[in-house]
This record gives C-alpha cells, structure tokens and sequence, in this order.
C-alpha cells in the first residue's frame, strides 16, 4: 500500500470512528421510550429533516451508478431525482400536513386509520420483505468501493462488509432516530464538500463548463431524450409514478418528518430536502460528463471511483471516499431505524396477546441488530448473483406501487375503501411481482411479446397504475362506503398543536419557497 493510500485509509478509518461516537452520545439521551427511540421525542426542525431526507434518498449507488450513466446520456441520469423532488414538494404541500396533524406514529398507521388494520399489515410485511432483501447491496457496494479505492482484492469483501456494518449498526441500533438524522446532518456535511470537490476539479480539467458544453451539449446537456435511449423522456410520468411512494408514504423517508417540531418545520423540511436534489447536478451529473473528456476509457459504474483517483492529490481522494461511504450510511441506518419501527409499532402488537411499549422497543431494537448482522452476512454473495441488484430495485418498486396509489387516493377520494385497498394491495402486489419474475428469468421472458419486453420499466409503470387503480375504484364502488370514522384521519387536528406558522414574516413563508422550487425546477427544464 503507497502513502497515499494510507493517507487515504486513516481519514476513512477516523470518519468511521468519528460519526459512530458522535451518533451514540447523540441518540443517548432518546432511546428509552418508543416515541424517543422512533421519532426522536418530535424535536427536529426543518433544517435537520431536509438535510437527513435528501442524505437518505440518495445512496453511493447514485454516485457510482448515475455518474457512470451520466457518462454516456448526460443529464438525463439525473431526471429521477428532479421529478422526485417535484413529488417531495407536492408531498410537503399535500400529504405531510395531515401526517403532523394527526399525530402519526408510523407510516402504515395511516393505513390503518384511513382503511383498517388489514392494509397496515399488508404494506408493514411487504415492506419488510423488501427491506430486508435490499439492506446487503448497500453494504456490498459501499465495500466495493472501499476495496477499489485501496486496491485491495475482492477477497477482503467480507472484511470491509464488517466495517461498514459495525459503524452503522452501533449508533442506529443504539441511538435511534435522533442519532440517525443528527449523523444525516454532519455527514450530508461530508459528502457535499467532497462531492462539490470532485465535480469542481474534473470539470475544470476538462476544460470548464463552457468548453464541455461546446463540445458535448448536443448529446450530454439535454434532459429529455429520445425513446430508444437509457432514459426517454417518455419515463418521466413512471419516474414519477415510482417516486410516489418514497415521496407520499415511504416509512425510512417520512420517519424524520413525523419526528418534526409541528406542522412548518415538517412542511419546510420536506420541502428543503426538495430544494437539495438540485444538486444532483455537480454531485452525479458533471464528474460523469466530464469522465467523457479526461477518461474516456472508464466505463459504467467504475467511473465516478477511476475520476477520484486520477484527479484528486492525497487527502482530498480519502476526503471523497468517506463522503461515499456517508452516502451508504445515511440510507442503510434510516432503514434499520425503520425496520426496527415497522417491527415494534406496526408488526409486534397484532400479533401479541398482551403488547406493552418496553416489549415492543426491545422487539424493535433487536430487530435492527438482526437485520444488520444479516446484511453484513449476506451482502459478500451478492457478487455471485449476478443481476440480483437490479431485480430487487424493480420488485421493490412494482410492489410498493399499489401501497402508493392506496396513499394517494387515500387523501384524495372519500369513496375508496377497505375492501379496494386490500384488492389493490393483493392483487397489485401479486401481479407486479410476476411481471418482474417472467421479464428477468430468460426462460419466461423469451415466450413474452416483444412490445412487452421492449417497454422501458419506467414505461410499464403507467400501464399498472391504471390496472391498479381500476382494481382500488372498481372494488371500492361495488361495495359499501368507508364509514365516518375511516375518514377523520383526512380532516382531524389534536387538540392543542399548533402549526408552527403562525407570525412567520413572508421569507420564511412555505408557499414563497414552493413557488420559487416549481420555478427553479421549470427553469431548469427549459433550459436543458
């Protein structure tokens, strides 16, 4: 190992240390009660959400896999995170409200309240299935990287797997969600200075904007692309079909806002997080595009890690590298945090006999130490599974569809009821995952119509919207309306909250930022 490695290797290793001390004594004091350990007492401002929504949402999957897209379609890679900003701030506008004022505990308790105990125990068991399955790739990826970066061999995977679970493991099972979203904030820190370092450096080496721009605007600036390309910009209505669920209803995404101070700071945390997938831009987008100039060589997702070696002096390459691995935390510990909530909240009282909140926290906490164990067991054999990530990417997202739509309409139509929610949510849910099954399997996807196999995921998205949407109307008016009690979840206040708003002089006004975001987002459209 050179010196620069090891340079490299002790600002990893003192990270490491670093955030997993700060995150224990942090989350200390809240771990001794359900609503402490799981919302974090309901003391976050808008600052810390944003800040641990955005840290979430993004995964080092998108520095490695979005820049390496960006390498070959440009800006169009980072069209997810634009429509999914839209969709956060919709969120803010519409859904989080009734969150806050209704003084949700868990995200299936809407569910719940709005249809009934069966739906909450659908998307609890479905969302743990899916946790589960996909908690080992962050952690296979994140060890990926750290071997890559020291040019150690694949041999030492289960080794570095270890490491990344140790970290995540102690302060998440430990701390709870203060500790995971007060960790979010200082490593969302991390990952944008050496983000923001990286993108700097090799578009100045390339030459600068203008010059990439002169040379690669015809193919790498545009945003909308033709049908036939990674991204056509007929993905975008299943891109934002796919980020309803995470924006609407996701429990490792929401948590933090249902831990919010009152209705403003949820609503303006929401809405910051918003604000900050437009940095998708210098974070994902440029290292890729400029890649095109200095390593035209690279390809895929090694790209954004063969840019950081190339261009960046000893220190700033361990700098870059820990931001990466703040990436992968900030996603794997909101999931045991969630996992362990779903458990504990969700899960654990309808099927005990006697339930008590101490049971249940314990319940919850050993959960998330289990789930991380497993990851870390698990996540070295993911290299054998071949296209296994992608798989579970898209069952996730076929399954969690109809939770979204039940969300959706949930807020919106009186009508839909009980029985149309367990319909869409069994049949939806049935139906999405034999879709995902016979396209992946070579066997079954050679009997399927070419037209069918042809489609884009994100063009299928739209055709099991309307199916699923038909199943949650068609039952729901062939049977009885949901009662008043089913409905009080979209209209009812807890005596004595109020909103945060109040006073607020116009620059702190939620409405101004939400214009200003929907301008800034058709500006940037308009101009790529």
């Amino acid at each position: 190992m050179t010196s620069h490695q090891l340079i490299d290797l002790g600002i990893c290793a003192t990270y490491l240390i670093a955030i997993t001390v700060f995150g224990i004594w942090i989350g200390r004091k809240e771990s001794g009660t359900q609503e402490g350990y799981f919302l974090g007492g309901r003391k976050f401002g808008w600052f810390s959400i944003g800040c641990s929504v955005f840290a979430t949402n993004i995964s080092i999957t998108q520095f490695m896999s979005v820049s390496g897209m960006s390498r070959d379609i440009g800006l169009a890679s980072i069209n997810n995170d634009l429509v999914g900003g839209l969709l956060m701030a919709i969120s803010a506008l519409f859904f989080v409200p009734i969150y806050i004022r209704s003084r949700l505990f868990t995200m299936p308790e809407f569910l719940a309240r709005r249809y009934g105990p069966a739906a909450r125990q659908v998307f609890g068991w479905v969302y743990l299935v899916q946790s589960v399955l996909q908690q080992p790739t962050g952690y296979y990826i994140g060890g990926l990287a750290l071997l890559g970066m020291f040019g150690f061999g694949n041999e030492h995977l289960p080794l570095a797997c270890l490491i990344i679970g140790l970290t995540v493991g102690l302060y998440s099972v430990l701390g709870g969600l203060t500790a995971v979203v007060k960790t979010d904030v200082v490593q969302l820190g991390l990952l944008l200075v050496g983000g923001m370092l990286l993108s700097y450096m090799a578009v100045d080496r390339a030459g600068g904007w203008s010059a990439l721009h002169a040379q690669l605007g015809t193919t790498h600036f545009e945003l909308l692309l033709p049908r036939g390309t990674a991204m056509p910009w007929t993905a975008l209505p299943g891109i934002a079909l796919h980020s309803c669920y995470f924006a609407f209803c996701s429990i490792h995404i929401l948590q933090r806002v249902l831990g919010a101070q009152n209705e403003y700071h949820a609503r303006q945390g929401m809405l910051f997080a918003a604000w900050l997938k437009f940095l998708a831009i210098p974070l994902f987008a440029l290292p890729g595009i400029a890649a095109v100039v200095l390593l035209p060589q690279a390809t895929g997702d090694a790209t954004y890690a063969a840019l950081a070696r190339e261009i960046l002096p000893v220190g700033l390459s361990g700098l870059v590298l820990a931001g990466m691995l703040a990436a992968l935390m900030s996603s794997a510990d909101s999931s045991v945090n969630a996992v362990a909530c779903v458990v504990a909240a969700d899960i654990y009282p309808s099927i005990a006999k006697k339930p008590t909140e101490a049971t249940g926290l314990r319940i919850g906490k050993w959960t998330g130490a289990a789930l991380v164990v497993f990851a870390v067991v698990v996540a070295p054999h993911y290299q054998n599974l071949g296209t296994i990530y992608p798989f579970i990417l898209r069952l996730g997202g076929f399954l969690l569809l109809p939770v979204g739509l039940c969300f959706l309409f949930g807020r919106f139509s009186t009508r839909v009821n009980a029985q149309g929610a367990i319909a869409c949510l069994g049949i939806g849910s049935l139906l999405g995952l034999a879709y995902v099954v016979a396209t992946s399997l070579p066997a079954t996807k050679a009997s399927l119509p070419g037209w069918l196999t042809a489609l884009h995921f994100y063009e299928m998205l739209p055709l099991f919207f309307v199916f699923n949407t038909a199943v949650l109307f068609g039952v729901s008016w062939l049977t009885p309306p949901p009662p008043p009690d089913r409905l009080a979840v979209l209209t009812e206040r807890v005596a004595g909250v109020d909103t945060g708003a109040e006073g607020r002089p116009l620059w702190q006004s939620f409405n101004l930022w939400l214009a200003l975001f929907c301008g800034t987002l058709g500006l940037i459209y308009l101009v790529f």
